[in-house]
């Protein structure tokens, strides 16, 4: 009995060794896109100026959205369904809506967003990135703390455990930065969680005049 009782323990041992190193292997953007079809994720970067950025996507169609201190802005919201793109501005509650060109359907992350989740995998194949026995939580999501030093400094990523994504970085020497997701969800996300339009003066351009 000892000695089932004991293979028991080793199964389950080895089970949880095989997911933690599954789950904590930094990943591609194909690979996470591919994993998610419905999410919303905030992210925050400061350098020598701050930017936040916010992405959806459901069923229905995305969102994209960037505000940055440095006056750059950008709001779009594409409705698949409807067929129609909107570009809006929050502060003076106003927006443009026009047909939605199927080129202009939804493609992934955004290159923008994605340069910071992804930014571990410039550093993949360096002999310099390396995985610590660190494990922190990040916007209530438990992540793997992996480093990488550099020839003026060092940066610090916090990778998802589930996704594989950059859930937060942070870099010392030359070139001080910081960027962090302040909130992730997947699941449930709609597109009245996006934007409610009826807040919105919308002016109608092309087809949709």
């Amino acid at each position: 009995m000892k000695t089932f009782h004991l293979k028991i323990g080793l199964v389950i041992i080895f089970a949880a060794a095989a997911v933690h190193l599954t789950y904590s292997q930094p990943k591609s953007e194909k690979e996470v896109e591919a994993m998610l079809d419905n999410y919303s994720i905030s992210l925050t970067f400061d350098a020598n100026t701050s930017y936040h950025f916010y992405q959806a996507r459901c069923e229905q169609g995305s969102v994209f959205k960037m505000e940055g201190d440095d006056g750059n802005y950008a709001f779009t919201l594409y409705d698949e369904v409807a067929k129609k793109v909107y570009s809006l501005n929050s502060r003076t509650k106003t927006g443009k809506v026009m047909p939605l060109d199927p080129r202009m359907s939804y493609q992934g992350f955004s290159p923008m967003l994605a340069s910071h989740l992804f930014l571990h995998t410039n550093y993949l194949d360096d002999k310099n990135f390396k995985k610590t026995d660190r494990h922190e939580t990040v916007a209530g999501r438990k992540a793997t703390v992996y480093t990488m030093t550099f020839g003026d400094g060092k940066g610090t990523f916090w990778i998802d455990d589930q996704y594989g994504f950059t859930l937060k970085y942070t870099q010392e020497g030359s070139n001080d930065m910081h960027t962090e997701v302040t909130e992730f969800k997947t699941g449930g996300v709609t597109m009245a969680d996006m934007v409610n339009l009826n807040e919105y003066k919308i002016e109608a351009v092309g087809e949709n005049k």
